[in-house]
């Protein structure tokens, strides 16, 4: 395959996958999944945030586990990191924010959660849907202590 047909395929596969830009971060573009619409894909086209891979490894960690709750889930990550399709969430209403939250969330700007259904009788929930910058890897998920969350309106 030529260079050019290379890169003509990669950006039909793009579009096949990928809807509207729907958000961007310092190293993540978000976009609607078109083949999953309960989900979104993250790009993330340089290497050197790692933030892809830093929440696949923490959402393998907390599969199952009562903190499983406050993560937003991630669906499939690319070989190389770059994508990943995680769950989309809703914005929350002011009156949807928690008080408190687990000790491990560092970053509590309220643009990086949303509310997700994450039980069958359809209750929706406060998740962290950016958590690639979370001390979840460094000091695990296990404990139970809570911290006053000081939301931040970025």
């Amino acid at each position: 395959m030529s260079s050019g047909a290379f890169d003509h395929a990669f950006e039909e596969a793009f579009n096949l996958l990928c809807g509207e830009k729907i958000g961007q971060g310092m190293s993540r573009t978000v976009f609607e999944c078109k083949l999953l619409p309960n989900y979104v894909v993250k790009v993330e086209p340089d290497l050197g945030h790692f933030q892809n891979i830093a929440e696949w490894l923490i959402w393998q960690e907390v599969i199952g586990t009562p903190a499983s709750r406050w993560f937003a889930e991630c669906k499939w990550l690319g070989d190389n990191g770059k994508i990943l399709i995680q769950e989309r969430t809703r914005p929350p209403a002011p009156k949807e924010f928690e008080a408190k939250v687990p000790v491990w969330f560092t970053d509590l700007k309220r643009t990086n959660w949303g509310m997700a259904q994450t039980n069958k009788e359809g209750k929706q929930y406060l998740v962290c849907h950016d958590y690639g910058t979370s001390l979840a890897l460094t000091h695990g998920t296990e404990t139970k202590r809570m911290r006053k969350a000081d939301w931040i309106d970025a």
